[in-house]
């Protein structure tokens, strides 16, 4: 075969071979759900646009999905976003023009609980294998992390208890085998001891704890707050631990992104089962990223043991990091105000000594209109009298 013959043909052959690629591929990849739940205001729609944009820039880009600082919270009770779903493996071929991820992830959005409910209708049974829950928490508002925290989860315990009961119990404990699996071979290729001793609480599907706005980290650094990042992380592992659950500190900036790819790639891994190339990050102010199985409890002992002013884990959360916004302005004093007919009753005689007439004299002299029976006959008596 002539050398130009030759190059044409392993032109072809690589051409064909990436089309047989990408079918496959979209032939064996389906679409997933991402439960995202959080206060308002927090960050979590500007994420879900750098997602978008990590996962195909140019759908990003035609869709005009840029990512803003502005906020995007919306009075409705479950809002919907989405990204594109792909190989993390995959970023050069996902920078072209023309590229389309072969799957979806949708995104539900909940911001209070009181809508639970309608959370609630929205998720199949059968989307149980094919979902993921990210908990947003805000490092802007620090003292509201684990509050914000218990709150949702909690919340997921209820709605995840109605799902199961209505799967065969020979499904449940699959799909607790395979969560508890999975954070045991983490554990084994660090050539540490399974513990499953940890995971108290199996609801059968990842959880991600993402803490958003990241950059604020810094404000932590003051005399008041020092010693507040490393007791946010060791009270958020604590708590992590005995759900499985795992950590991403992330920022989404217009210009600037932190660990958004970490989180991305994470979201494939424990969806797809793409592999996962990040590695973890702790300690960290602002890019800490503990993976499902990393943890031990050993670690978090040793991490609160750390802790400034000692304790460990004893004291409450919030009795450590405080909030550090002023008090708002206390109401105006309430006045009570004297009802209209005891207002007028008292002040009739000062209002006659001042000309002042009486609804009944202003109808008995306004023209047209018909005399009071009681004025007329008062009238009539003065009469025969004089």
């Amino acid at each position: 075969m002539a050398p130009a013959d030759a190059e044409k043909h392993e032109s072809a052959g690589g051409l064909w071979e990436g089309i047989l690629k990408e079918v496959h591929t979209e032939a064996t990849l389906s679409d997933k759900t991402l439960v995202m739940l959080g206060r308002p205001g927090i960050g979590k729609r500007t994420l879900c646009q750098a997602l978008m944009a990590h996962a195909s820039p140019a759908l990003a880009a035609d869709s005009g999905a840029e990512i803003s600082s502005e906020g995007h919270s919306r009075a409705v009770g479950l809002d919907y976003a989405y990204f594109g779903s792909r190989d993390p493996a995959d970023a050069d071929a996902a920078s072209a023009p023309d590229y389309r991820c072969p799957a979806a992830t949708s995104v539900l959005i909940l911001e209070d609980v009181k809508f639970e409910k309608v959370l609630r209708s929205r998720l199949a049974v059968d989307s149980l294998k094919h979902m993921c829950v990210a908990i947003c928490l805000d490092l802007k508002q620090p003292w509201t992390m684990m509050e914000d925290l218990r709150h949702f989860l909690e919340l997921l315990q209820r709605v995840m208890s109605d799902l199961l009961q209505q799967i065969p119990l020979q499904e449940q404990d699959e799909m607790r085998d395979r969560l508890a699996k999975h954070i045991a071979s983490y554990q084994e290729q660090q050539g540490e001891a399974s513990d499953a001793s940890a995971l108290v609480f199996n609801m059968c599907i990842p959880i991600v704890v993402v803490v958003t706005r990241s950059d604020t980290a810094s404000a932590l650094d003051s005399q008041k707050t020092l010693g507040w990042s490393e007791t946010i992380e060791a009270y958020l592992r604590s708590e992590c631990l005995s759900y499985g659950a795992a950590i991403v500190y992330t920022m989404a900036r217009a210009k600037n992104t932190r660990n958004v790819d970490v989180l991305y790639q994470y979201f494939m891994h424990r969806l797809y089962g793409f592999a996962m190339r990040a590695q973890p990050l702790s300690p960290s102010r602002d890019a800490l990223f503990i993976p499902s199985g990393w943890d031990s409890q050993a670690k978090v002992d040793q991490a609160a043991a750390l802790l400034p002013g000692g304790g460990g884990l004893e004291r409450a959360f919030e009795s450590v990091v405080t909030c550090t916004e002023p008090p708002p302005p206390q109401p105006p004093p309430l006045e009570e105000c004297e009802e209209m007919q005891h207002f007028l009753k008292r002040n009739a005689a000062f209002l006659q000594k001042l000309g002042g007439v009486s609804a009944t004299s202003t109808r008995r002299a306004a023209p047209g209109m018909p005399a009071d029976p009681a004025a007329a006959a008062a009238d009539k008596s003065k009469e025969a009298a004089g």
